[in-house]
């Protein structure tokens, strides 16, 4: 049996005893949600239906995730409407640290009838519920691989849809199988999730391929603004407001996350960071790096209150970004 498998199956056990008992269900994922949140959560939402039809199921973010996701997760499945009244079981999935994050501890105080049960499914670290059923395992690749081993445990059997759903989360999370966290174990369940009929070109053409030409042009500004600090071996760029209202492109098809992967691919460099300036006078910033390269990103995030995994995470600051003669500024 699988460590993970293993180590989780007492946990396993205890999610399908309690999906049994229950009938309503929330389940909430991150903001800007990406591939591994949205495979967790919508595999998890089709076994939930399947148990019992009668069974309500709600899948929550503060936003929409990116339009390019689209062709891979039907968005009518997700609402940005808070409703936590007649919900039996709450449950957080690959981001736990959401319940802080967007004060659900307060929000469930005031609610007369809260959930009885909350659940936490996730593979990142520093992200324990206290009051929660906490499914965790940081060294799988994704929270998607961790609902396949739940899937294998309760012998409940994965058909295209739900395959299709999990491949595209470990894809998305291990970067297309080029992260260090590309497991023999993870090759030999996308074998088996593409036996089913999952599609990896399908992935592909989504989220890294089919770039409109506007997005494509502030890729290459961003290109344009690239510089290198030879000290740290940093790689930085950034795209402002007024770049993307110039454009017409949202911060979404901008896709920062893979411009800074992109960033991460210059020679003699350690580690990227994109910055991308959005509403609110904030500015997001998402690092990448690679396992031979040697530098804990998520160090670096965390020293701005933010997080991740060692070789991709992500912080916010407040601000604007300016530009200076010896570098950049968030002020």
């Amino acid at each position: 049996m699988n460590a993970i498998r293993h180590q989780l199956k007492n946990k396993f056990l205890t999610l399908q005893k309690i999906i049994a008992q229950h009938r309503r269900f929330f389940l909430v994922i991150h903001p800007s949600p990406d591939a591994d949140a949205l495979g967790a959560s919508y595999s998890l939402q089709e076994y939930i239906h399947r148990q019992n039809p009668n069974n309500q199921t709600t899948i929550y973010s503060i936003d929409l995730p990116s339009e390019n996701l689209k062709p891979l997760f039907d968005f009518k499945k997700i609402t940005t409407k808070l409703q936590l009244n007649n919900t039996d079981v709450l449950i957080f999935l690959d981001r736990g640290d959401v319940y802080y994050k967007l004060s659900f501890e307060k929000k469930l105080k005031k609610i007369s009838a809260p959930p009885q049960i909350i659940v936490n499914i996730d593979h990142h670290t520093n992200t324990v519920i206290p009051e929660a059923v906490n499914i965790r395992n940081t060294t799988a690749s994704s929270t998607s691989e961790i609902m396949y081993y739940f899937f294998q445990e309760v012998n409940f059997p994965i058909d295209l849809t739900i395959a299709q759903y999990l491949l595209n989360g470990i894809w998305f999370d291990t970067g297309g199988f080029r992260h260090n966290n590309t497991t023999p174990e993870v090759l030999e369940i996308s074998g088996e999730l593409m036996r089913k009929g999952a599609s990896i070109s399908k992935i592909n053409r989504y989220l890294t391929a089919n770039k409109p030409v506007e997005v494509l042009k502030l890729w290459g500004l961003a290109l344009e603004r690239v510089r290198v600090n030879t000290k740290t071996g940093m790689a930085v760029s950034y795209i402002t407001k007024k770049d993307l209202e110039k454009s017409g492109v949202t911060i979404k098809q901008l896709d920062p996350s893979k411009l800074s992967e992109l960033l991460n691919t210059i020679a003699d460099t350690k580690f990227s960071l994109m910055l991308t300036e959005r509403e609110e006078n904030k500015v997001k910033a998402s690092l990448r790096s690679d396992e031979y390269k040697k530098v804990d990103v998520r160090k670096i995030a965390q020293l701005f209150k933010g997080g991740g995994h060692k070789l991709a995470s992500g912080f916010e600051v407040p601000g604007k970004i300016k530009p200076t003669k010896d570098g950049l500024m968030v002020e």
